[in-house]
Order: structure tokens, then sequence, then C-alpha cells
């Protein structure tokens, strides 16, 4: 048996310090790739794809046909939705297809995320600008909204000069009580909610909880933000979120149309698009009936490259970075999710391939069947029926990528986890394809918020150099325990009375003498067997030393819990995963385009 190794697949780190960004292959090998794809052709380069598609079909046509039906419908539903409530720049006529342009995609939750995701729609934008391409965005609606809140970097004690009534402060006065309230304040990470809490279902089907909450969050995080971070970009953006939500009723869809318009006042051009709108095609649908026809030998496919990618890192949960596919009493599970607005908790999709019938089930009570499965335009058709009824079937991660690298895009940009986990994908398509599906890149950033590194002005230090400050007094109280006599001589004089002082204990005499024993003890160590006087007499004398030495460990461990609280809240200002709306938008925006653009 060959041992599998990880470095079979390619590791991504996320950038660590302020202003820093990852962009892999690099923004330069990106639009290289993109200037060499033909309009709809799903050729990226030379020796891109094994062969170029030639022999696969999906429902009985050729991959390049289907290719290019499903860029024109997907397009189409990108301009519809974006049209729905912001300008759209003039694009291509559909009624060619293979005169389409490069399409690139990135996607992620609609949710109020950091500035690294925040980065992925600006190089989306400037390389959809440089390459003639066009850039889309899906809203990952069928993923779980589990808590609807941010965190925010706050204080456990009231800011000096605060109003008591809870009153949000002006940015002058909150500005002008930066330093005091910095001097005074303990930082912690407050959750601040925009809805009422509610069971975790998917965005697509999670109605809004509260309006009241909805339109008092901007004051709510007002009051919640530490001063002197200047003004979130959330107080001039949140009308457009109150807007869209009473015209949708959808969390998840509000604050993604909410970024978006603030992205087209940036300056940023591209389309976006609901993933449950994308799937809601007659493409997608040969697609699911294509692969539901042959689940066997796809789940075989499946579960092994996924129980070869657990082995090459070592993973041991049978939760990452997904699930297997399971069998039980006849039925395979599919990677597909399946719920309804009356039943919104997310169920696995069960398939029976019976004969020409697929048999689809939640196995918790709902069950249809499509019938002909080899008559792929009609069985396609019973499955947009379904989607008509309100029965949501939603592809799961790996296949949402899959059906998008291999199908519709010539370029995908992912996060650092998208990036890690999308590597099995692309071992599933190669076993069971045949071919490569389209190129994808990954890309992320770390902005801090603004003082992050500042404040309180008593911290000073990176997380880096406090982490090596904690380890330096745990070495040093460890050396107070075993070796005390070590630091003795480079404490002065009067600093080791003081500690012998605050120690109660005998002059520093009889430390001298107790290290004039050890060392003899040390030079004449006993033979095995015979140490137990030796060991006892060594014992007793460090744990006198240690006693003498009380007060040097006093201030060490004083130090340590003052390090503890600096890195607890410089981990809280310097953290990556700060929503981008408590961002002042000329800290954050002109610093990603810059990032974009190199």
């Amino acid at each position: 048996m060959s041992l599998v190794s990880s470095n079979e697949y390619k590791q991504y780190r996320a950038p660590r310090t302020d202003g820093s960004y990852l962009v892999q292959p690099s923004r330069e090998e990106l639009l290289a790739g993109l200037s060499g794809v033909g309009y709809g052709n799903v050729n990226l380069g030379p020796g891109e794809l094994s062969n170029g598609g030639q022999g696969v079909e999906f429902c009985g046509k050729p991959l390049v046909v289907v290719r290019e039906q499903a860029r024109a419908e997907v397009l189409r539903k990108a301009i519809d939705y974006t049209r729905a409530y912001r300008d759209v720049r003039d694009i291509p006529e559909l009624d060619s297809a293979s005169a389409l342009p490069p399409l690139i995609f990135s996607g992620h939750q609609p949710e109020l995320f950091h500035s690294g995701v925040w980065f992925k729609n600006f190089l989306l934008s400037d390389l959809a600008a440089q390459s003639g391409a066009i850039g889309i965005n899906f809203l990952v609606d069928n993923d779980l909204c589990r808590t609807p809140s941010i965190r925010v970097p706050s204080s456990s004690t009231p800011f000096n000069g605060a109003p008591s009534n809870g009153t949000p402060q002006s940015a002058a006065n909150r500005s002008s009580n930066t330093r005091q309230a910095s001097i005074q304040t303990d930082v912690i990470a407050k959750s601040v909610l925009y809805d009422l809490p509610s069971d975790a279902v998917p965005w697509e089907v999670r109605p809004l909880g509260s309006l009241d909450v909805w339109r008092e969050f901007p004051r709510a995080i007002q009051q919640a933000l530490l001063p002197g971070l200047g003004e979130p970009l959330l107080l001039a953006a949140w009308p457009d979120a109150i807007d869209a939500v009473m015209r949708t009723d959808r969390p998840g869809l509000a604050l993604a149309e909410m970024r978006h318009k603030l992205e087209q006042r940036i300056g940023l051009e591209t389309l976006e698009v609901p993933l449950s709108q994308l799937v809601s095609t007659r493409a997608f649908a040969r697609f699911s009936i294509q692969l539901l026809s042959e689940l066997p030998r796809f789940q075989d496919t499946y579960n092994g490259q996924l129980a070869h990618y657990r082995a090459a890192h070592h993973i041991r949960s049978h939760a990452h970075p997904v699930p297997a596919l399971a069998q039980e009493h006849g039925w395979l599970e599919a990677p597909w999710w399946v719920y309804s607005q009356s039943s919104p908790h997310r169920q696995p999709l069960w398939v029976r391939v019976h004969d020409d019938q697929l048999i689809l089930s939640d196995r918790a009570g709902w069950q249809a069947t499509i019938e002909g499965r080899l008559d792929c335009d009609n069985a396609s058709t019973q499955w947009l029926e379904l989607l008509a009824d309100g029965i949501c079937l939603r592809p799961r991660a790996l296949l949402t990528t899959m059906y998008l690298r291999l199908i519709v895009s010539d370029l995908f940009l992912h996060g650092i986890g998208g990036g890690k986990y999308d590597q099995l994908t692309d071992a599933i398509v190669r076993e069971f394809f045949g071919i490569e599906p389209s190129r994808m890149a990954v890309a992320s950033a770390t902005l801090h918020l603004p003082l992050g590194s500042r404040f309180p002005p008593e911290t000073g230090h990176e997380i880096a150099d406090l982490e090596n400050l904690r380890s330096d007094e745990r070495q040093r109280l460890w050396q107070l325990k075993y070796h005390a006599e070590q630091l003795l001589p480079a404490e002065s004089k009067t600093q080791a009375s003081q500690s012998n002082a605050e120690g109660g204990s005998t002059p520093s005499g009889e430390q001298q003498q107790l290290t004039a024993r050890k060392r003899e003890l040390l030079a004449n160590i006993p033979p095995r067997g015979e140490k137990w006087r030796w060991h006892r007499e060594m014992t007793s004398i460090n744990r006198r030393l240690s006693e003498l030495t009380s007060g040097l460990a006093e201030q060490s461990r004083e130090r340590l819990q003052k390090i503890a609280t600096q890195e607890r809240q410089q981990r809280i200002l310097q953290s990556r995963e700060t929503s981008f709306c408590l961002f002042p938008l000329d800290a954050i925006a002109p610093r990603l385009q810059a990032m974009a653009e190199k």
C-alpha cells in the first residue's frame, strides 16, 4: 500500500499582518490565462484540459454545447437579478451563447463577512475589467443562517465621558474621548444582533424576525463600538439594507444588496445572483439528472477521493472537510440538500435508482419519483417542476463548485478554505469525468481596524511580540521553581533584598549557602540506586530557593497576567475576522482596491 502525502495538495495560508494579501496564482498569471480563453471555449490554454472535454456528454449533448447553454442561462439570471436593484452595464447579446466573454465566478454566504472575503469582490471586478470578462458573485443562500449578529470591538466598562442614557455619540465626541477611554477600557468582543435569533435554516427561506432590531442595528453598533475607530461604513450604507429587507423580507438578500450597491458607488462592476436562482435552470437540472443516474459510481468516486484527501492531511474527523456519502437500506445519499419554505430544515437527499426511475426522498416525510431518467430532457423537466412546486433541491459545497467550474465558469475565485477543499473537487472531476475543471484561484487579505496597534496605548505590541514575552515569562517562572540560583546573580542586591523581604525569608546569605550546596550536589551525582538521599536534598534546596525568590515569582505572574490581558485585547483589535462594515470606508476600500490592482 503506497503512502499518501499532503504534498499532493497545495497549501494556502491566510495572510497575517495588516495590509498583507494572497492571490495564487498571481494576478498576472490569471490575466494571461483569461486572455487565452476563447469565447465559450472549454479550453483554458494548451495543456489545461486533458482532452478539451471531447467525448464528455451531459444528457447526450457534448460538453461544449452544454457549457454554451448553461453560461447563457446563468448570465441571464445574474443580469435580471442585479437589475432589480441597481444599474447594470451593457452586456453582449445573449442570442449567441458562443460569443459570450469569459465568466469569472466567486461566491460567499450573504453575511457581513470580514475584509479578506470582501477582497475577492475587488479582485473579481479588477480581473473582469482588465480581461474583458464578466464577474459574477453568487450568494450561497442554501447555507445556514446560524446567528444574525456580528462581533464588535467593545468595552466591559463604560467609556469615559459617554452618555449614561445610551444616546449614541457623534464621531467628534467619540474621537475626543479616545485617549481617556483607551486608558480605562478593557477591550472585549461584543455580539450585536441585526435580527432576532431563530432556528438555523438556509438563508434562502429565512424571513426577517424583527424590523425593529434591523432598523436599530446601526444605533446598537454605535453604542458598542470602541471610540477612536472612525465612523463605520455601515452607518451610511444601512438605509439600503432597510429598503431591501422591506422589499424582500430576506435578511441575507438585503445584506448582499446593501453591499453590492456600495460596491457600485466605489466603482466595482460585477453581477450577483443567489445560488438558489443559479441552480434553478435547465442546465443544472440536466447536470443533476446525469449525476443521479450514475449515482452508484459517482458515490464511489466521491467517497474514495474523500478518503484519499483525509489520509493525505491526517484528518480523523468524519465530518471534515465534508461527510462521506452514506448507503442505508437500498438508499444512496447524494450531495444535495432538500428543504422547502414549509419544512425549512435542511435534509440530505436520498435516491434509489430503480430501472428507469429516480426515487428522491429526504427520508423525513417527503418523496418524489422522476420517471424516464434516461430521457434526460423529460427528466430535467420533472426536476424543474419539483422546484416550481417549492421544493428546494440545492447542491452542497463541492457539487456547487463542480458544476460552476465544469459547466459554467472560466475562472473561479476561492477564499482560503474553499481553495483547500476544492482540490478534492478537482480529484473527483478527474476520476469521474476524465478531464480538468476550469482554473481556480485563491485570494484573501488581512486588514486591521484603524488604531488596532495603538489601542490601548500601554499595549504597544504586535501579537507575535506578546507571544514571545509570554513565553519568556513562563520560562522565567520555571527557572524560579527549579533553578532559582541561576537568576539571582542577574538581580541587583537591592532587588534581591526587597524580594526576600516581600517573601518574609532570611537574608541573602542563606541563598548563597543553598546555591553552593546545590552546586556541590550536582558535581557529585551518585550512581543509580543510591540517589534517593541526593534527590531528597536537591528537592529541598530547590523548594527553599523558590521560597526565597517568591517575590520575583510574584512579579513574573503579574507580568504574565498583564501580557495575557494585552494579548486578548490585541487579538480582538487586530482580528482579521472583523466585519468589513465596521471599517471607515476610506480606511478599507482604497486599500483593497490597491491590493487587487497589484
